[in-house]
């Protein structure tokens, strides 16, 4: 071979070698690309399911979130209610006690504090009761929860307590017999106080007003204050200087002419007759409208000393039978002059609170027998019963935590 013929086989050696080695340099490269973009889409693939798992979760937590104030709410409102129409004891100074009620699909325990209270000044003086509501609502499955937090007041129906046995715009004519236990403080420290009125009051028949004691003890026609045949001090009549121009609102701070802004307060029923007996009931507190006649049967008992009633009867007729009593404060109501029903009482029925009535009162038979019970009226004026005040919210106390 000549030396030509080897310097072209060398050269083509050379370039065949470098063919080669490109060749395997390129597979090389392709393999690290072809790795490299699978590891690429394994992290984002990676980060995609761990991106949706991330949303998935917080999407969770945001439900289990709203389910919890959904809880805590719902604890809120439940709370409330059950301040207006069911027995949440406040009439006996408390720290705490609680509400655990999960009706439906909601979960929550309410817990309520007596924060302040105090009595309000002017023509209408309220006992008012400060309440701390602290609700901790949880999701459906108790891994979420929220505390609600709320600031109410409980409002009594009534201004303060009535200051005699019986309060009446008009005349009184009580016939038969009849017994009045006084307010002990009615006119002052000691100085007891019966009847009130603007009106003449006449006695007649048998019977006496006198004190607690004497009227318990059932000896009140024994050592009365006054009688048929002797009015005293206790009985304030023809008072055209003191006496309030108009009974509704000095008892409830509602004029006569908004009567029907209280009537919307109460429960109104057509007569006496469905009014709670505490021996048929656990409750029996509450303010009752009465449209009709209010007719009680013999030894129907009308709430208690610590359940007391508020009743007031529309325009209509009152006749309480033998042994009927009533626990709280009785409003006999006029809407208009000369509406007005009369009040009568047979056997020992007895009103023990306080009775009012801003019309004449007259012709009544049989017995007209009212204690005056500064226990019940105490529990109604505190308003610390169910249904015997309004519960209103104060603005800006509510919070989240």
């Amino acid at each position: 071979m000549t030396n030509i013929s080897k310097l072209k086989l060398h050269k083509y050696n050379r370039k065949k070698s470098s063919f080669i080695n490109i060749n395997k340099a390129t597979g090389a490269i392709t393999v690290i690309m072809a790795l490299v973009m699978l590891g690429l889409a394994l992290a984002s693939a990676l980060y995609t399911a761990k991106t949706k798992m991330l949303d998935v979760r917080i999407a969770n937590a945001e439900i289990r979130k709203n389910e919890a104030i959904l809880s805590a709410e719902s604890g809120l409102k439940r709370a409330m209610i059950q301040f207006e129409v069911e027995n949440v004891d406040l009439i006996n100074p408390i720290d705490i006690d609680s509400i655990d009620d999960s009706p439906g699909d909601t979960n929550f325990v309410v817990s309520y504090s007596l924060i302040d209270t105090f009595e309000t000044d002017g023509d209408c003086p309220k006992i008012v009761r400060f309440i701390g509501l602290n609700s901790v609502g949880q999701s459906k499955d108790s891994t979420g929860t929220r505390t609600h937090a709320q600031k109410i007041a409980l409002l009594p129906f009534t201004c303060g307590t009535p200051d005699s046995a019986i309060t009446v715009s008009g005349t009184i004519g009580i016939g038969g017999a009849f017994t009045v236990g006084a307010n002990p403080n009615g006119g002052g420290v000691g100085v007891p106080l019966s009847v009130w009125s603007d009106d003449n009051v006449t006695l007649g028949g048998t019977g006496a007003t006198c004190g607690l004691e004497e009227f318990d003890g059932g000896y009140c026609p024994g050592s009365p204050y006054s009688d048929s045949t002797l009015e005293a001090a206790d009985i304030l009549d023809n008072d055209t200087t003191g006496f309030p121009s108009d009974l509704l609102d000095y008892t409830f701070g509602v004029a006569t002419a908004n009567y029907q802004e209280l009537k919307n307060r109460a429960e109104v029923l057509a007569d006496c007759s469905t009014l709670p007996n505490p021996s048929l009931t656990d409750i029996t507190t509450g303010f009752y409208w009465i449209e009709g006649a209010c007719t009680l049967n013999a030894g129907h008992i009308v709430g208690s000393v610590d359940e007391p009633v508020i009743i007031v009867v529309e325009n209509s007729l009152t006749r309480l039978n033998g042994g009927a009593i009533i626990y709280g404060l009785f409003f006999a109501f006029e809407t208009t002059p000369g509406s007005g029903g009369d009040v009568q009482m047979q056997g020992n029925s007895t009103v023990r609170g306080a009775f009012i009535s801003d019309h004449d009162i007259g012709g009544s038979g049989g017995t007209f027998n009212t204690r005056y019970d500064a226990e019940v009226l105490g529990n109604i004026s505190q308003g610390g019963g169910p249904k015997l005040s309004t519960v209103e919210i104060i603005p800006g106390s509510w919070k989240d935590f």
